[in-house]
């Protein structure tokens, strides 16, 4: 796998983290909600696959869902920078062979 394609899943990932958390959040007042997770795994080739699951009630559930969608920002940050990196390197070879 690419650098690109490395940093793209993890930034999949990473989206997907934010959502879950921000949709965990929305529900706290719902009557029976189900409260989801993300679960990642690593890809032989490298990079992330995410997946939503169905997580246990948990009494600080908001403040983890808080943090984790912070920590999922600053993830999909992190991908995209070295996804930029990865660009520049490219556009520099491509400079130096022509």
């Amino acid at each position: 796998m690419s650098i690109a394609s490395i940093a793209a899943s993890g930034m999949n990932a990473a989206a997907l983290r934010q959502q879950v958390a921000a949709g965990n959040i929305a529900r706290l007042g719902v009557t029976d909600s189900v409260r989801q997770g993300v679960t990642t795994s690593t890809l032989a080739g490298g990079g992330v696959s995410a997946s939503v699951t169905v997580e246990p009630v948990d009494a600080s559930a908001p403040v983890s869902d808080l943090v984790d969608s912070l920590a999922a920002s600053s993830d999909f940050k992190a991908n995209a920078k070295a996804l930029a990196r990865a660009d520049e390197m490219v556009g520099s070879l491509l400079d130096v062979v022509a």
